[in-house]
């Protein structure tokens, strides 16, 4: 094998290098038993578990009530712009005592930037500074400057800026040389962006095509920068031209969310709260609370962790996707109906997870599946079951986890 005693030495401190790496304590991103996450989650998580994060629709006056509701369904995070520092004061005094965090801006963030910063950045409901929505690449320089200036006063919270989806930037297949584009030029700490899957027209319910091609990307330039990547799921109907977001059913929720969670997200968003709460629950109020109480449950396995890599299964595979032709190690079978599943391979502190999830959002999908490995089951709240090689009813939207030991 080493052919000097050279060869040797070069051997012995690549070795102690890689032992060193893994030694490598919890503070600088990574999780436990010494196992380094591919990213810096310092800062980016909420009582140790994922930020969710519901966007705007809260007035100052109301939010000491509002807040408190939200928090309720399992959100940690709002989302809202001011137009003064007072409101916003207000609103972080009271995410503070309903035990939520904020992404918060006032005008005056942008016009005097330095008094702004300094009374907000020491509040303990702070969680980032709001910027942008869905930013022009023309607005790339300007963004810049505006990050650049607000960390110039406060390094320690993000600045956060949302990008558009794919359909609705230009060419689909120039949206990663936009992305990356911003990510080369904008400081972040993460990378979000929107895409709202479900839609109907002409009375007919079915999900965007370029949505996995999305998610593919994102996945991509994010893993390529080390950075997480935050998704969405729209909680909010509305109309778009000839386009309806129809009210989100729980199974649209979980396959938006789930999907997210297996290509990788470690920020999870709702767009918006008043489609969630307004005065009182709305019939989506519910269904939030479960997909939430879903993704806490799971953090433990994806929070933190490396989604190696996701392939579908299927008949027709969405644009932009790849299709699981070589079954990952420790599964021998692994058939599904029709519509398909996301199959995502995920490790972390040493473990390997195969997380599977129901691409039809209205039926059941078969899952024939067998293993030539001792598995563990875990179902979407992280319950764990002895398995063996089975064929089961994956309900609509729903994820279904396999840990290989």
């Amino acid at each position: 094998m080493f052919k000097t005693l050279r060869s040797i030495y070069v051997y012995l401190a690549a070795v102690i290098l890689v032992v060193a790496a893994c030694e490598k304590n919890a503070g600088d991103g990574t999780t436990s038993g010494g196992w380094e996450s591919p990213y810096d989650l310092t800062g980016l998580t909420v009582d140790g578990g994922f930020p969710i994060v519901a966007w705007t629709g809260i007035t100052a006056s109301d939010s000491g009530t509002w807040l408190k509701e939200m928090k309720g369904c399992g959100i940690n995070v709002y989302l809202g712009w001011y137009d003064t520092i007072d409101e916003v004061m207000t609103v972080l005094d009271n995410a503070e005592t309903a035990g939520v965090k904020a992404i918060l801006n006032c005008d005056e963030l942008f016009s005097d930037t330095g008094n702004i910063v300094t009374r907000m950045k020491d509040h303990p409901a702070l969680f980032a500074y709001h910027i942008a929505d869905e930013p022009s690449t023309s607005d790339f320089p300007m963004l810049k400057e505006a990050v650049n200036k607000i960390l110039s006063f406060d390094s320690t919270h993000p600045c956060y800026i949302n990008l558009y989806p794919n359909w609705a930037w230009g060419d689909i297949d120039d949206y990663l040389q936009k992305v990356n584009a911003f990510l080369t030029t904008v400081p972040q700490r993460f990378v979000s962006f929107d895409q709202y899957p479900i839609m109907e027209v002409d009375g007919v319910s079915s999900f965007r095509p370029e949505w996995y091609k999305n998610l593919e990307d994102i996945r991509r330039v994010a893993r390529a920068k080390k950075l997480p990547m935050w998704a969405f799921a729209l909680s909010l109907a509305h109309y778009l031209e000839d386009v309806t977001y129809p009210v989100p059913t729980l199974e649209e929720l979980r396959l938006q969310h789930f999907s997210n969670l297996v290509y990788g997200a470690q920020g999870f968003q709702y767009f918006t709260f008043h489609g969630i709460y307004r005065n009182t629950p709305t019939q989506v109020y519910d269904r939030v609370k479960n997909v939430n109480a879903s993704l806490q449950a799971l953090a433990k396995i994806f929070l933190g962790a490396e989604v190696v890599d996701v392939w579908h299964t299927g008949a027709t595979l969405p644009y932009g996707t790849k299709a699981l032709s070589t079954l990952p190690a420790g599964i021998s079978s692994l058939k599904t109906s029709e519509a398909g599943a996301v199959v995502s391979k995920v490790v972390k502190d040493g473990n390997t997870y195969i997380a599977i999830v129901n691409k039809d959002y209205k039926k059941d999908m078969t899952l024939d599946i067998a293993f030539d490995r001792k598995v563990t089951k875990i179902d979407n709240m992280g319950y764990k079951a002895k398995a063996q090689s089975e064929t089961i009813a994956l309900s609509p939207g729903n994820i279904i986890i396999y840990q290989i030991h």
